[in-house]
């Protein structure tokens, strides 16, 4: 599920000024990444992106409008991911409906329980790969709770994420599929958290975090289909 992403800054027609503008926009990240929002300045931003300081007064005359637009921007990449990754999950559970024919309802949820931990720690370990996006993340988050117009574009983006995990879980036959969500989306961003704060993965913790939720999560689906 992709959702409609609203730049809010000054465009360009011209390639030469959209060339511009992305460089200013990828400037913005990095100096996030480097000092996080607060170090978000035109003056900044101009010499982060090797640009005239009028280029970026010019497209963004609201800091504001910079660190939305910024968000858009990242947020492009992140929503194609997130498409890749339901497109996966659903590759996931084709795969095992081809499969679950002649088991038991016990062998069943162990065979999910299974392979849905390793799916997720797959993912959780492919997305602590890019730590600069992560920090990306958090610091959008921390935003949001100043700026409410930020905040908005970051719950659309989470109910979206939320909404493709949902989708899954009722797929397999949850009654509770918006909780088995939420629960699924809160361990990922922990462990995420918690990983990218200690600079490695314990793979032996994260495997026994995500499969203990996981098992309670599938034990719980009396009739999966």
């Amino acid at each position: 599920m992709l959702v409609p992403l609203t730049y809010v800054g000054r465009q360009s027609s011209r390639s030469d000024g959209q060339a511009r503008r992305k460089a200013i926009l990828e400037a913005t990240l990095r100096l996030i990444v480097k000092e996080g929002i607060r170090g978000v300045r035109h003056r900044a931003v101009a010499a982060e992106a090797d640009v005239p300081l009028a280029s970026t007064t010019y497209y963004f005359n609201d800091i504001k409008d910079l660190i939305s637009d910024a968000l858009t921007f990242f947020a492009e990449k992140t929503l194609w991911m997130n498409k890749a990754l339901e497109e996966q999950s659903y590759t996931l559970l084709n795969n095992m409906a081809e499969v679950s024919q002649n088991l038991t309802k016990s062998e069943l949820q162990t065979l999910v329980v299974e392979q849905l931990s390793e799916f997720i720690c797959d993912h959780i370990e492919a997305q602590l790969t890019q730590p600069d996006d992560r920090i990306l993340e958090h610091a959008f988050h921390e935003e949001a709770l100043r700026n409410p117009e930020l905040a908005k574009a970051i719950i659309l983006l989470e109910e979206t994420l939320l909404q493709s995990i949902k989708s899954f879980f009722s797929a397999f036959g949850s009654k509770t599929a918006s909780e088995d969500a939420h629960q699924v989306l809160a361990i990922i961003r922990l462990l995420e958290y918690q990983f990218l704060l200690r600079g490695k993965v314990n793979k032996t913790e994260l495997n026994n975090i995500v499969h203990t939720t996981v098992s309670h999560i599938i034990q719980a689906i009396k009739n999966p289909s």
